[in-house]
């Protein structure tokens, strides 16, 4: 008996499915290894972290405490510990300025902190820095010999800028400023370590600064009395109370 020769066609479109099933059996492979991947990334105890190494030059803020509180943040392995919490965690400490957190293969997070740099008291229990930040330490730290900055909360920012200015300028004669005083009015008050007090009152106040600064090298020639205050808030020329002879 003779057979008929198969379908050329049919056999062409076995083929075809055969390849596809196998192709789609290599994804799956591929998909199924990619989940588990991710599975095992996310599990702890792959890759965890060993080591968190802090650098930073640190004179008032304290490491154990400093350690704990990113202790208490850190979740997950190498890849999933969050570094944003980890700093988050730092930042709250009040002598934490600035913090970086990155991964260091395979093992371990470097912390680079940033200790706060104190630059005058603000009010009766805070400190504020160089850039006009504001911090409340410990109240020992508040013992420390530091100058005292006093004005209306929005107006710190303005307030330090002017205390470096005035520093600056003030140096020449060699003053150094304890206490710098913005009143609700607006007004300016300079007190210096050496006991002299300088009125600025809210106007020209920089013009009323360079004014001074010519000005008292004459003071302190013209009389053998100690220069008590200044008071530059007249137009046409200054009030000058003298303390007893220094």
């Amino acid at each position: 008996m003779a057979v008929a020769p198969g379908n050329p066609s049919a056999k062409a479109g076995d083929g075809r499915l055969w390849r596809w099933l196998g192709t789609f059996a290599v994804l799956l492979l591929f998909a199924g290894g990619g989940t588990w991947g991710v599975i095992a990334l996310r599990d702890p105890s792959v890759l965890p972290l060993k080591l968190v190494r802090i650098d930073g030059e640190l004179h008032h803020l304290d490491r154990r405490s400093l350690e704990q509180a990113v202790g208490g943040a850190m979740e997950g392995n190498f890849f999933t510990v969050d570094l944003d919490r980890v700093r988050a965690a730092a930042l709250k400490l009040a002598w934490v300025d600035q913090v970086t957190v990155r991964r260091i293969w395979p093992d371990t997070l470097k912390m680079w902190v940033e200790e706060q740099r104190p630059l005058a008291r603000w009010g009766a229990s805070q400190l504020v820095n160089g850039r006009g930040g504001v911090f409340t330490p410990e109240p020992e730290a508040l013992k420390a010999e530091l100058p005292s900055l006093t004005g209306p909360d929005g107006q710190i920012a303005e307030m330090v800028a002017r205390y470096q200015r005035m520093g600056r300028r003030f140096a020449v004669l060699e003053l150094v400023i304890d206490r710098l005083v913005l009143d609700g009015r607006g007004a300016w008050t300079v007190g210096f370590k050496q006991g002299l007090e300088l009125k600025l009152g809210q106007l020209d106040t920089e013009a009323r600064v360079e004014r001074f600064v010519r000005l008292y090298p004459r003071l302190e020639q013209a009389e053998k009395r100690r220069v008590k205050r200044v008071d530059m808030r007249y137009a046409n020329g200054v009030a000058v109370l003298w303390g007893e002879a220094g």
